[in-house]
């Protein structure tokens, strides 16, 4: 399918600042399970310079310089994006020894999925932790597509999910301790189920369009890299594996790293932020030129 999406994000400031560059995470990556068609940003004020780089997972990023003091920073990226894959599992194993866990990578991955393989601290796998991997392992068998099927599923029947717009990912074991989290919270809890598995994991931040009537807004699920798959994402907010209904935007084995925004301000006083998502899907009549990239925005 077809989506559309728009981000829209304001600072307002309590007193004219002098904001230093600012780092944004925004623009969809293009990869097997979709097609960036389209990308447009828009800043207020505008920058006197734009940077743009690939970080180490091929995230493409920017970097905006500025001069001057402002009142606010007002922000607006707009995409379109082609999602291709209806099937998450339309996937097989040919090493029988991927199908096994704790899984088992080809000597010359090891050393590269080293930081998705290493916990994000040892305190977050305590005794609610411990117990909830032993469930798991029995539900699934040690087999991995069960497991990964088990982990997105089991997290929302155990768990209570909310939103929580502010503060980074609580640890599994605060999560598990709460009986409740937030997408962030979750993805990161089956995060450490993975990498206790030694299955080689990264956290996810995109946008996903949701079956019921809810307003849409910055979504963040894991992915986990599967020996000759590769990379394949799984929602344990939603209890299933992604497909075309998930839009990625950047992906890393430390979640600060997925942040939408980066950057510090130099003033007095604090800064408020307020932010607004739209997910619209389209009609995908690939080689119509009614519902090429231009057209479609144009609406």
């Amino acid at each position: 399918m077809i989506l559309s999406l728009v981000h829209s994000m304001q600072f307002a400031f309590e007193h004219p600042v002098f904001l230093d560059p600012v780092w944004l995470r925004l623009r969809p990556r293009t990869d097997p399970s979709q097609t960036l068609l389209s990308f447009h940003l828009e800043s207020l004020p505008e920058p006197d310079r734009i940077e743009r780089m690939t970080d180490l997972d091929g995230n493409g990023l920017s970097r905006l310089w500025f001069s001057g003091s402002h009142p606010a920073l007002l922000l607006k990226a707009t995409s379109l994006v082609r999602t291709l894959r209806s099937n998450p599992f339309d996937f097989l194993f040919q090493d029988p020894r991927a199908c096994a866990l704790p899984m088992s990578y080809p000597p010359r991955l090891a050393p590269l999925l080293a930081p998705y393989l290493l916990p994000e601290n040892a305190s977050f796998r305590g005794p609610l932790f411990r117990k909830f991997m032993e469930d798991l392992q029995d539900l699934s068998r040690m087999e991995t597509v069960p497991f990964l099927a088990a982990l997105s599923r089991h997290i929302p029947e155990i768990l209570s999910n909310q939103s929580r717009e502010e503060g980074p990912p609580r640890s599994p074991e605060e999560t598990l301790e709460e009986g409740s989290g937030s997408c962030r919270d979750f993805a990161l809890l089956a995060m450490e189920a993975c990498r206790a598995l030694n299955i080689a994991a990264r956290f996810t931040s995109g946008y996903h369009l949701p079956s019921s009537p809810t307003s849409p807004s910055l979504h963040a699920w894991a992915e986990a890299y599967l020996p000759e798959i590769g990379w394949r994402g799984f929602d344990p907010s939603e209890g299933l594996l992604t497909a075309d209904r998930h839009v990625a935007l950047v992906s890393s084995p430390d979640p600060f790293l997925t942040l939408p925004t980066e950057g510090t301000f130099r003033g007095p006083g604090d800064s408020t932020l307020s932010a607004l998502v739209r997910i619209e899907p389209l009609p995908d009549r690939e080689g119509d030129p009614d519902t090429s990239p231009a057209s479609l925005l144009d609406r």
